[in-house]
């Protein structure tokens, strides 16, 4: 797993690396450099011109030191400083000493102005933007704001130094202008503005480098971990020779109504994909026969109906008591009906459970009622359902997914899988999981309805609660990943289901 930090356990792990480890600071800078500079040598011949960005911080002075081992490796580099030279203290002005010892070509930008930037822009093969560090709590404005505009116009490449320019490093928030890089190079963990939208689409590709700060230190201040897929291929239940159906446990999926048997379909079909011993489908009898008809390796057990042609609130116990697992909500309804139909699962069921779309909104601001459950308890909301789950808006979920994913965690005493670009897994009292896999194919009629079923099965096979729903998200998400390949831009839910058995094969190869 990859660190997640904010700005302020950064400087932490930087302070003990420095003061109690003894690693100097100097030496930090120039490994970072280093690292930025191997990016940068990907993209450039020798003779190319590299324009490199400073400010007067440490950023800067990574950019310093940048330019000063391109050029005494005799590659062709340049640097514009945005700051007066006097201005620079510490390593930077260091750096800047050294690079004037090498006679490496500097500009100052208040002395050129927009003119002398833009020209040098338009020499650049490679624009390196070491401007604005992490630790930015304020939007650009004046002629810092002009160089990002004109940044972002150009032509070359632009490789972000730990963090693009405008960027605050501990939210997903934009602050104002920022600059648009094509890859971000950052140092020993990943910031939450390379993994949360809408900072990270301004990112690129990012790459975390090492530069001397223990990974452990890092672990120890993470407030997240960005799960790589050697994580979660440990978390596969082995299918050993002489394996049979009961050794994998029976998804129940309580879901469906008249004209919505589609969700419940999917579900199941999802479940019967991802491993599932059994699966049965507990649904109105309006809805038997489809779902019944796509997918034949699922049972199904019909339940009383009301007028709506949803579930009529009775009937479960005996589906109940042959599960292992049980998921509810895709398509159930709204109505009275599901209403009593949840409020009975809740009473009587003791073991796995996850809940997703339209049980999540019955039991919005009853988050609580949760809390006393012993056995592993899964919500899977999109960012509306976590708004009404908690009593607030849409926006207002989407300003702090971490922290509202969070907050529903600890009241709920449930893991709850926040999907969205980038989903987020969080628990109780644990560092929040942030799943890399996924598209926007998944913006699509029943993405959900599949993920459910997915987690679902997992949890019937035994997986612990937070590790099926970060493993059922980072399968979910990679299978629609192979399936866009097919697709021009939504990923039909059916494909995802068709590419689950794809995306399994890949992480049990790796988990050998």
């Amino acid at each position: 797993m990859i660190a997640v930090v904010d700005t302020r356990a950064m400087r932490e792990a930087d302070r003990q690396t420095i003061e109690q480890l003894g690693v100097p600071s100097l030496v930090l800078m120039e490994q970072a450099a280093t690292a930025v500079l191997a990016a940068v040598e990907e993209l450039v011949q020798p003779e190319d011109s590299v324009l490199v960005l400073c400010g007067r911080g440490n950023n800067g002075g990574d950019g310093l030191a940048l330019a000063r081992l391109r050029h005494a490796a005799a590659g062709s580099v340049e640097v514009l400083l945005l700051a007066h030279p006097g201005e620079l203290v510490g390593d930077a002005a260091k750096q800047w000493e050294l690079c004037r010892r090498f006679g490496v070509p500097c500009g100052v930008l208040q002395e050129e102005g927009v003119e002398g930037m833009e020209q040098r822009l338009q020499r650049a093969r490679v624009v390196v933007d070491a401007v604005y560090g992490t630790g930015l709590d304020r939007p650009l404005s004046g002629l810092a704001a002009e160089l990002v505009a004109r940044v972002n116009e150009a032509k070359g490449t632009v490789v972000a130094v730990d963090i693009p320019s405008g960027l605050a490093g501990s939210s997903g928030k934009l602050l104002g202008p920022a600059v648009r890089a094509d890859l971000t190079v950052t140092f020993g963990a990943l910031k939450w503005a390379h993994v949360l939208a809408p900072a990270a689409l301004f990112c690129g590709e990012v790459r975390v480098a090492d530069i001397g700060i223990p990974r452990w230190l890092l672990h120890q201040v993470a407030g997240g971990f960005l799960l790589e897929a050697e994580d979660v291929a440990r978390w596969l239940v082995p299918r050993v020779a002489d394996a049979h159906k009961g050794h994998f446990g029976h998804l129940l999926v309580v879901a469906g109504r008249l004209g919505r048997a589609g969700a419940a379909a999917l579900a199941a079909r999802a479940g019967v994909v991802a491993g599932a011993g059994l699966v049965t489908v507990a649904t109105p009898q309006g809805a038997v026969t489809p779902i019944q008809a796509q997918v034949p390796e699922a049972m199904v057990d019909p339940l009383p109906a009301g007028e709506d042609g949803s579930a009529a609130g009775h009937g479960i116990a005996d589906s109940l008591g042959k599960a292992t697992a049980v998921a509810v909500g895709p398509g159930l309804g709204l109505g009275e009906g599901p209403k009593r139909l949840l409020d009975s699962i809740l009473q009587v069921w003791d073991g796995p459970l996850l809940l997703d779309a339209d049980a999540l909104t019955l039991l919005a601001g009853q988050l609580s009622r949760l809390r006393d459950r012993r056995a592993p308890t899964v919500l899977t909301p999109h960012p509306g359902e976590l708004a009404r789950l908690l009593g607030i808006t849409t926006a207002e979920v989407q300003e702090d997914r971490p922290g509202w994913a969070q907050k529903a965690a600890e009241l709920s005493g449930a893991t709850v899988l926040l999907k969205g670009f980038h989903t987020l897994v969080a628990t109780p009292g644990e560092p929040l999981w942030i799943n890399p896999t996924g598209t926007p194919g998944l913006a699509s009629g029943g993405a959900g309805d599949v993920l459910t079923g997915v987690v679902g099965a997992l949890l019937a096979q035994g997986v612990e609660g937070r590790r099926a729903a970060a493993l059922g998200a980072y399968l979910h998400g990679r299978a629609a990943e192979l399936a866009g390949r097919r697709f021009g831009g939504a990923v039909p839910a059916g494909a995802v289901c068709r590419w689950l058995v794809n995306a399994e094969k890949e992480l049990r190869r790796m988990g050998r």
